[in-house]
């Protein structure tokens, strides 16, 4: 189980994870919590925020991500 802040769709379904490659990003479907152990997680919403921003400007384009705690996306499983 992970803590920290996770990069994660508004609707909270879906996760920022590395690729299998660990040379990219990818969105991953929160079906189950081991979706959670691949996430990329974060100590500190300033780090969070900082990759964020390097993923948005090497996209140049807005994502509809958000920075959450990842125990919120926990409590969906076993809350």
């Amino acid at each position: 189980m992970q803590t920290g802040f996770v990069l994660c769709s508004s609707n909270l379904e879906r996760v920022m994870c590395l690729t299998p490659e660990k040379n990219g990003f990818q969105m991953e479907f929160l079906d189950n919590t081991l979706v959670l152990n691949k996430a990329m997680c974060f100590h500190n919403r300033t780090e969070a925020n900082n990759i964020l921003k390097r993923i948005q400007n090497h996209l140049q384009k807005e994502l509809d991500i958000e920075i959450k705690n990842i125990a919120l996306l926990y409590k969906k499983f076993y809350g």
